[in-house]
Parts: structure tokens; sequence; C-alpha cells
């Protein structure tokens, strides 16, 4: 997580420490409302300040291009630009607060928007990627061209200075909901998730689920699937997530007898679910929550079911493999007992538990990730587990963590100015609207399609919210959906190009550990995750897989889909309990007949289980084995 920090000169890593530490004074300043020289600090201010202390790190960090060793000197310009630029501007943010700067006249002030534009579509590119920083600029640059595009593309006229105004100075834009969302909710979080891994908490999770699954038949890969989803829940990140339990699964997998695609493939799902996995969900759901004004809570009892079948599925696909191939149980290398494994990680354990309390019951979603970070800064002091090299890798990590986040979360307030402020989006809104009365489908398939797109850099969040501004409000009023399943659907579709070809970021990073051949793990990974691509469809049409509604309708759907997740992986691995290998010809017909089983509507899931019934009756009569 800390880049290229061991790579630069004494004086930049004493910069990189002085910015993380004077950043993070200045985040528990203003979330515990502390005055600063007798002065109250305005929400305007904090985020220009947030910005000057963790966006240079992008450049000091994160090279332009992978053969940087040192930084060049334009990295360096870079950071500092942008480290001046912040300072100053939260100098005259309670100026900028009274008046917006929507129309700079000043040189000074143009000047400086122009450079910050310029800065942060470099960061989108080291973070996210040439297409996302094209997109970022295209989109952004958008109100220059509108009043030359026909029908609804069309946005009034606005000079080149003042949509640089826009996108930099206003609430619309740098300042608006992306950044808010980074600087409300998202740093506790980040700063939490960057101690829990820095302090060992990914290895106590990985222990565990080896104590506990390891000794099971395929039991390495469900080590994987669990530990996975445990870690993926906390850090949010699909690719940190691959790299951090992959190392240790991947080659675990591979000696208890799983091919290398297969090994990768499983990696790369389990990974890509612990992003949407209660009861963190990464930064989703308190995104999701300030978007939709629900409780925290609330989302993460909706995402429960969701999250459930998809790990089931993964669990019966490794199972089912593991049992068709005859492959015996393993564990890997662990000579303590859970006991001593839950001994050893009850700091972790007993702040995770008490975040769930607070996220949950208490409702703190602003300040619990501050107490649950002190209350294992304690614990792990008492047992002498936090020496001062970790929790300077600590600082270091949460730093980088921040500066990535903002890299990718600034370029979406320049998209949403230029979207938002030619008044482009409520009109695509209305537009898709008026399609969907004639063809609904065609709409999810245009929101699927955008989410994919969006989604393959690997940057979700940032998928997620221009999404949740743009698409949602026309998928809620169609169909009169539950706009918590609409928002769930966006979240689910914005990460799938993660497992899926071509993209396929997380299949590829896990098949480079595996040494295996990245595309024919993509396609594995794909037919692995395959229930993840139907849920949604499931949840959207069918809110009691949300927990909405009465117990009795909640309970039937849930084991209906289930049992239908569970004929799908039989048909697609080829094996059943009770029934041991299926013939070539009966596993489509299993396949599609879970499918149809699982789908929210009483006639497709009465057929698909009769059919079922007749063909475990006939291939039971034919004296199949397990």
């Amino acid at each position: 997580m800390e880049g290229r920090f061991h790579t630069l000169p004494y004086w930049a890593k004493a910069w990189v420490i002085l910015s993380s530490l004077l950043g993070l004074g200045l985040i528990l300043l203003y979330f515990f409302g502390l005055n600063i020289l007798g002065k109250s600090l305005l929400d305007i201010t904090y985020y220009w300040l947030l910005l000057g202390f963790f966006f240079p790190l992008t450049f000091l960090l994160f090279p332009a291009r992978t053969k940087d060793g040192k930084p060049p000197w334009y990295d360096y310009v870079l950071a500092a630009g942008s480290q001046g630029s912040g300072f100053l501007l939260a100098w005259y943010g309670p100026s900028m607060a009274l008046k917006p700067w929507t129309n700079p006249e000043l040189f000074w002030q143009i000047a400086v928007a122009l450079f910050l534009v310029l800065a942060i579509l470099e960061g989108a590119r080291r973070a996210g990627g040439v297409g996302f920083a094209v997109v970022a600029l295209l989109l952004g640059a958008y109100p220059l061209v509108a009043p030359y595009m026909p029908g609804l593309l069309w946005g009034p006229p606005f000079t080149w200075k003042e949509v640089l105004g826009y996108s930099v100075y206003s609430t619309q834009g740098l300042l608006g909901l992306p950044m808010r969302t980074v600087g409300e909710l998202l740093v506790g979080f980040l700063i939490l998730a960057a101690f829990f891994v820095a302090t060992g908490a990914g290895k106590v999770f990985l222990d565990l689920a080896s104590a506990l699954f390891g000794w099971t038949r395929g039991g390495a890969a469900k080590v994987s699937v669990v530990a996975s989803g445990f870690f993926g829940s906390l850090s949010g990140s699909i690719l940190s997530n691959v790299v951090s339990t992959g190392s240790i699964t991947i080659p675990s997998m591979i000696r208890s007898g799983f091919p290398k695609t297969y090994a990768a493939a499983v990696e790369a799902c389990a990974s890509t679910g612990g992003v949407l996995m209660p009861p963190v969900m990464g930064a989703v759901a308190f995104v999701m929550a300030t978007l939709l004004g629900v409780p925290y809570g609330q989302v993460v009892a909706a995402a429960l079911v969701p999250s459930f079948l998809y790990y089931l599925s993964l669990f019966i696909h490794v199972d089912f493999y593991a049992a068709k191939h005859r492959l015996k149980a393993t564990s890997l290398p662990s000579p303590t007992t859970i006991a001593e494994i839950v001994r050893k990680g009850l700091p972790f354990i007993s702040v995770l538990a008490f975040l769930v309390f607070a996220l949950v019951y208490l409702r703190l979603e602003r300040l619990a990730p501050f107490y649950a970070l002190a209350i294992l800064l304690l614990l792990l002091t008492l047992q002498r587990q936090l020496p001062l090299p970790v929790f300077k890798e600590a600082i270091l990590s949460s730093a980088s963590l921040i500066s990535q986040t903002l890299a990718l979360i600034l370029p979406i307030g320049l998209i949403l100015a230029g979207l938002l402020g030619t008044g482009v989006a409520p009109a695509l809104t209305g537009a898709l609207i008026q399609i969907g009365k004639d063809n609904l489908f065609l709409v999810l398939a245009i929101g699927i399609l955008v989410a994919f797109l969006l989604g393959m850099a690997g940057i979700m969040v940032a998928a997620y919210i221009l999404l949740a501004v743009t698409l949602a409000p026309a998928f809620t009023r169609l169909g009169d959906f539950y706009p918590l399943a609409v928002h769930l659907f966006i979240a689910y579709w914005s990460m799938l190009s993660a497992i899926t070809p071509p993209v396929a970021v997380a299949a590829f990073l896990a098949a480079r550990l595996a040494g295996a051949n990245p595309l024919a793990t993509s396609w594995e990974a794909m037919k692995l995750g395959l229930a993840i691509y139907f849920i949604p469809f499931f949840f959207l049409f069918e809110p009691a897989l949300l927990l909405k509604g009465d117990p009795l309708s909640i309970a039937y759907h849930i084991l209906l889909s289930a049992a239908g997740i569970f004929l799908l992986v039989g048909g697609l691995e080829g094996y059943l309990w009770g029934l041991g290998e299926l013939p070539l010809w009966a596993r489509p017909a299993f396949a599609l007949g879970g499918l149809l089983l699982a789908i929210p509507e009483g006639t497709s899931s009465l057929l698909a289980a009769l059919v079922v019934l007749v063909l475990i009756g006939w291939l039971g009569r034919k004296g199949r084995k397990p």
C-alpha cells in the first residue's frame, strides 16, 4: 500500500510522513469538532486541506510509468503544485463559502483551477488507467460542446472560464458529492482498514478460516472463499484483496490439487464479492446510505442475502469440483488451534464486533471507525503487538489509501459537473423513463452496459456514485422498483467487470500470482461467478431477497433461490450430492432448471422443480452413486 516510498530520497520521505501525520491530525480535528486557533473549521476549508495533504502523495508514491523508480522532476512539481493549491484555496475557503467562484476573473484563480484539473486527470490516469482519465476529460469538458449537440444531448452555452470555475470551485464539481463522500464518510474506514491490514488482521482471519475449513474436502479453496470475503469487506478494494489473500491461498490451492487456472479463478471471484459483503462492505454501503437517506444498518441488512447466495454458490462450486476430481482434504500450514487463533486475534475480532454494533445499533456512521481504531490501538498496545515500525507502516498505508481514493473520486466531480451543469443528466434520466415505458429491459441493458464499462478500471465506488446520480432515478421510477434494490443492482454490476472478459482485472491479477493463462482464468472466473450475474436481477424483481416483506415470503424466496443456485452450480460442475457425476446431457438441464427455479416467478419455478424432480428420479433409478 505504500507505493514506492522506499525509493524516495530522505527529504521526500519526510515530506510524505509529515503530510500524512498532519492530514490525519486534520481529520481527527474535523470529525470531533475541535477548534484550530480558536476557530471552527468550515467544511469547504476542510475539503481543500484534505486535498492539499493527501492528493499530492499520488504523485510521490505512484509512478507515472512502471519503469520509473525514483520520482522524476515533474512528479515533484505536480505534488508541490497540488499541495500549494489546496492550502491556498483553504485560506480562501470562507470567501468561497460566501460567494462561490463559479466564474473566476482573477488570473491566479484561473491558473490554479486549470492546474488542478490537469493534476486530477493525471492522478486519474495513474490510479484508474488511461480510459478513466479520458472519460473524465470528455465528460468534464462536455459543457463546451453541449450547445452544438442535438436533442437531449443539447445544453446551454458556457464560456471556458465558467466551465473551469463550475468544475473546480462549485459544490456540484470537486466540492460536491464525491468529495463530501470521501471527507465525511470514507476517510475513517480507510484509516481503520489500513491499520487492520498493517497490524496483521488479514493473517488472523486467514488462519481462522484455515482452521475452520482447511480440513474439509476442497478445504484450501474454501479457505480462500472465506478469507477473501472477510478481507474484502474491510479493505473495499478488489485488487488489494487478490494480492493480500491470494499470495497465500492460491499456492495452497495448487498444492492441494486444484489446477492453476481454477485456483486463480476462485480467488478472483471470492475477492470480488468481498467488497459488497456485510458488515462493512468496503465504502459502497456508506455512500449508498447517504444517497438514499436511510440508516446504514438497513443497507447492510439488505445486502446480507445476496452476499450469502453468492458465497454459497462459490462454496458449492469448490465442493463439487473437489468431489468430482477426488481431491483429498488439506489444510494450510498452521500449528495453532482455533482457540489459540481466536486468542491471538481477539483485538481484531473485538473491534470488528464493536464496529458492527456501533454502525447498526448506535448508528455512528461517521465516528464508528475512529472509536473502533482507538479500541484497536489500546488492545494492541496492552498486548505489546504495536511496535513502532508497524505503526509507521499503518500511518503510511492510511495516507496511501486516502490518496488513491481521492485520485479515483475527484475525477467523478469533474464528470458530474459536466453532466449536471448542462442539465444533460436529468434529460437523459427523462429519456430513459420514456424508453422504459415501452421496453423496460432495454433500459436495464443500458444501465448494465454503462455500469460494466465504468467498472472496468476497478473503480467501483466512483462508478457507483456516477450511476447513482444519473441512472438510478430512472430505474426507481420505472416499474416501481424498490430504491435500495436499484442501488444494489448498480453496485453489483459496477464490480462484475473485475471477473468478466476481456478486462477481468481481478482474474488477470490472480492469474499472474498463479502463473496461469490470464484469459483462460477470466473465463473460468466467469463460470464460477455465474450466479452473481443473475442475483441482482433476482432481488431487483423480488425485494424479499433484500429482507423486505413478511417473514414467510422472505424465507420462501431465499430457499427457492438457494435451491436454484445449488442446481445451477451442479449443472456447471457436472456433479450433485446424492447423484455423483452427471452425464453430459443432464448438465444443461440441471443448470437451466436451477436458474428457472431461482427466478422469482411462480410458474417458471414450479416448472423447473418438476423437471428437476423427474431428472433426479430417473438418474436415481439408473443406480448412480455419489
